[in-house]
């Protein structure tokens, strides 16, 4: 799917509800497990899939406050998927954390241009935790953490 079909896709949202609700976007199983069960386990509600196109097709219907994207997405590169996200009005808020391999400078200033945080693949456990600390502690929504 190209990007102009999931900006076709994308349209408004519905009212957060002060639940802190969770996306995993991990082609690989056990990682996007992980991932879920650490959110969970700070008491996110969490929805894992594997394909991009999978998340555009729910994310109009749950109102999102975290997105963690895998930087190796088949059919979409993470600077598009943010780009995608930021043209909705009601996504501004939404924090995306993209897990990030060695990938070049260019992929990782593009990430952080569209104000996603980076995780590193090899750290992801304490990269997220020190980002969910920060953003469990009321940081203001819409700040940018990319580092």
């Amino acid at each position: 799917m190209k990007a102009a079909a999931y900006n076709e896709i994308w349209n408004s949202r519905p009212e957060s509800n002060g639940l802190n609700f969770a996306l995993v976007i991990e082609t690989a199983g056990n990682l996007r497990n992980s991932i879920i069960a650490l959110l969970r386990g700070r008491g996110w509600l969490v929805h894992g899939v594997s394909r991009a196109e999978q998340a555009f097709s729910i994310l109009h219907h749950i109102p999102y406050s975290l997105i963690v994207l895998d930087s190796e997405l088949p059919g979409i590169c993470p600077p598009d998927f943010v780009r995608i996200l930021r043209t909705g009005r009601e996504s501004q808020t939404i924090q995306v954390v993209v897990i990030n391999g060695p990938e070049s400078p260019v992929l990782e200033g593009q990430i952080k241009d569209g104000g996603a945080f980076l995780v590193r693949r090899s750290m992801w456990e304490d990269d997220l935790f020190g980002f969910l600390v920060d953003y469990e502690g009321n940081t203001p929504a819409g700040a940018n953490f990319g580092r």
